[in-house]
């Protein structure tokens, strides 16, 4: 049975009662069309870039063993501290009341991950509280409201997970330091080798003698960790060591706790994720981007391994689907999938034996943050659509569909005007169907055309998906501002089956920037897009995209670049991911016979002469994934072609800005410059109410203000 997702937020048994009655009066169908009506009718106006750097982001649903209670994060911007702060929300399902949660000690705490303890009494958390020297683990006890520290472990502590019975906490954390090798490093007498990362441990904590111990440790990193339902097993995938590369020489390994014996499960050289074991500990289901041969660069999969057998079984292989998580159901006898089919996200039941695949949710939507319990039959996740950012639902083996439990943008049609989206789809070359999303303006009028402006996902194995609520697109904000919106899923990313992602291999550009200007194109045909006023724009692959283009066509009026490469030999040495990337060009650079002729023909660098586009250029000055030195490097060959160019360098910030202040800047100095580029109008940059300079410290060398070179070499 397909089911749709009902938006009631009621007391349990008060949504019961009153589904026995009257069960028509209670579902509201998540629907497009009805949203836009209300939307329309109702909001005071459209979405600003203050409003979409405010949006509350929720995460980490956490719901208890007996039902009860929710907690999750919401991260808040604070401007006056110019940073994103993280809260909990702990809601009683059976009275609808919040109830009180710890409070941070100052403007710099945020609270991490939570993971419930058995009985429910309470939480464990993260925190680094004043005298903590990294985050520890923090006990929250709902009978008292008192927040009792259980560690104090010379590294910060991750993944963390309870025993059964609640007397042991399982957490991951960095080898420790020795007291010289601290003193020698505070003291900058010594200085670490360059590419190295500490390898992490499992540890255990024994909440009754607070003893700690080391449970697995070694020449080898531990890169994630999870409990078997029984508590009698850990499964963990361990690497080399802890550079991200390695990862892909990481292997899946189980540690039975009372005998602390070790064992192997997997000797490949393919990077597997998310491993987690069958309910009789006999099989072991991972994620893993190889085919049936185990052969590299596929469609992200589920595998299932039974402990006597060195062959995996790659689930579901020949569907249009990426899986971005999994779960053994109750019975061991099947799987939860989280897949990925390109614009959407749902969530599927797949039994192992008859091989049969059922749909569970159906809907413009994405599916995000789900966990499930078993023991209980329980499904909690997020679920955002074009008009809902992400509130939290439950799904109980009572119920045939999502309920949703949070109302933090119940008022939302009051306040925005949002725009509709909707699905929309063209042929790229070798008539091969392209799909992606297109988001009308706000205030949309039939048979008028709109300025258009065309985003691409990073990745690029990921695609657009319906809500698309990240800062570095704004979608809601564009819609606000008149331009049509359209995000295209071009070929190399993923939802839409092995054959499509792997267009990639052996070149980045060979298909993927000829469907992004079909779907231009298609837009303009239909009448919805002004062809001379057109907009490019993209982060990360996204900024890759704007790069290439940039240099093929003159017909986007403006364009911006986000942390994109220029240059894809030097990108690949200055990376910290470079593994995968072998795949795309037909090896490495540093190899004998290196294929060095496809990284230059894939390069934007190799054609910037062309570009006559005004570009601009934006990147965080500490980004290791896509390096500074690619955005300089283009800047100034547009520069030098003598197109209209700047290029802004955030400060301290890495791949994705995370300071409000830079978010927001982005967004007001894009929104100028399509303005003044492809418009010929102008933009009024918008900025929070802030309090007098004085207590804001204006003079705050990390403050708003960016790096610009636009000029000369300042």
């Amino acid at each position: 049975m397909k089911a749709s997702l009902r938006n009631i937020c009621l007391p349990r048994r008060l949504r019961r009662s009153l589904a026995r009655t009257s069960t028509a009066l209670l579902v509201l169908t998540v629907s497009t069309a009805a949203a836009v009506n209300v939307h329309a009718e109702n909001a005071a106006r459209p979405m600003s870039a203050v409003d979409h750097v405010e949006i509350p982001r929720l995460s980490s649903p956490r719901l208890s063993p007996d039902g009860r209670y929710l907690i999750y994060r919401r991260s808040l911007t604070d401007w006056t501290e110019n940073k994103i702060v993280r809260r909990y929300r702990l809601l009683d399902l059976e009275s609808g009341e919040l109830l009180p949660v710890p409070e941070p000690e100052g403007p710099d705490e945020s609270f991490g991950d939570v993971a419930w303890r058995p009985d429910g009494s309470g939480f464990a958390t993260l925190l680094e509280r004043e005298g903590d020297e990294h985050d520890q683990v923090y006990f929250y006890a709902l009978n008292d409201g008192s927040l009792k520290k259980l560690t104090n472990h010379g590294a910060s502590i991750s993944g963390i997970s309870w025993s059964p019975d609640g007397q042991t906490l399982y957490f991951v954390a960095p080898r420790l330091r020795s007291d010289e090798e601290s003193r020698l490093l505070d003291g900058d007498w010594v200085i670490e080798p360059y590419d190295t990362s500490r390898n992490r441990e499992i540890w255990s904590l024994d909440t009754r003698t607070s003893r700690t111990a080391p449970l697995v440790t070694g020449d080898f990193s531990v890169r994630s960790m999870s409990l078997s339902r029984d508590g009698r097993q850990l499964v963990y995938r361990r690497a080399p060591n802890h550079e991200p590369d390695a990862t892909h020489d990481g292997e899946i390994w189980t540690l039975d706790v009372a005998s602390g014996k070790q064992r192997r499960w997997t000797d490949n050289h393919y990077r597997e994720s998310s491993p987690r074991l069958s309910p009789d500990n006999r099989k072991v289901a991972y994620i893993a981007t190889v085919n049936q041969a185990l052969e590299p660069y596929y469609e992200d999969k589920v595998f299932v391994q039974d402990r006597k057998e060195n062959v995996p079984r790659r689930l579901l292989a020949d569907a249009a689907m990426e899986a971005l998580d999994h779960a053994w159901d109750k019975s061991g006898d099947g799987l939860y999938i989280l897949g990925n089919t390109g614009v959407r996200t749902d969530l599927y039941h797949l039994t192992l034996a008859s091989g049969e695949l059922r749909r569970l949710t159906e809907g413009d939507h994405v599916l995000d943050d789900w966990t499930y319990d078993a023991e209980n039959d329980v499904h909690v996740a997020r679920i955002v659509t074009p008009h809902n950012p992400g509130d939290v639902y439950i799904r109980r083996s009572t119920d045939d569909t999502f309920v949703r439990v949070s109302d933090e943008y119940a008022d939302w049609g009051r306040r925005f005007r949002l725009p509709r989206q909707q699905a929309v789809s063209w042929t790229g070359p070798g008539n091969v169907e392209i799909e992606g999303l297109l988001a009308y303006p706000v205030g949309y009028e039939e048979g008028r055309r709109y300025p258009l402006v065309t985003i691409t996902h990073g990745g690029p194995r990921s695609s657009s998906q319906f809500g698309t609520w990240n800062t570095s697109r704004y979608v809601a904000v564009l819609a606000g501002q008149g331009y049509a919106v359209l995000l295209p899923n071009h070929r190399g990313g993923t939802g839409y089956g092995d054959a499509f992602m792997r267009d990639m291999y052996g070149a980045y550009f060979r298909n993927a920037h000829h469907d992004v200007l079909a779907g231009v194109d298609a837009m303009i045909e239909r009448g919805i897009a002004d062809p001379n006023r057109l907009v490019k724009m993209g982060w990360s692959a996204g900024g890759h995209m704007v790069n290439k283009l940039i240099t093929m066509t003159d017909r986007f009026g403006a364009a911006s670049s986000g942390a994109g490469a220029a240059d894809w030999l030097s990108m690949h040495a200055e990376s910290d991911v470079r593994h995968t990337r072998q795949w795309n060009f037909g090896g490495f650079p540093w190899q004998e016979n290196p294929p060095v002729e496809q990284y230059r023909r894939d390069s934007p660098l190799s054609s910037a002469a062309r570009v006559r586009t005004p570009t601009l250029f934006f990147s965080g000055a500490n980004d290791v994934r896509v390096p500074p030195t690619q955005s300089i490097i283009m800047h100034r060959a547009v520069r030098a072609a003598g197109a209209p160019t700047k290029l802004y360098l955030a400060k301290g910030q890495p791949h994705n800005y995370s300071k409000p202040s830079f978010q927001l800047f982005k967004m007001n100095t894009e929104l100028a410059w399509y303005a003044q580029h492809a418009l010929g109008s102008s933009y009024e940059p918008v900025y929070p109410e802030l309090p007098p300079a004085e207590d804001n410290a204006a003079d705050d060398p990390d403050g708003p203000a960016a790096v610009a070179a636009d000029d000369a070499d300042r």
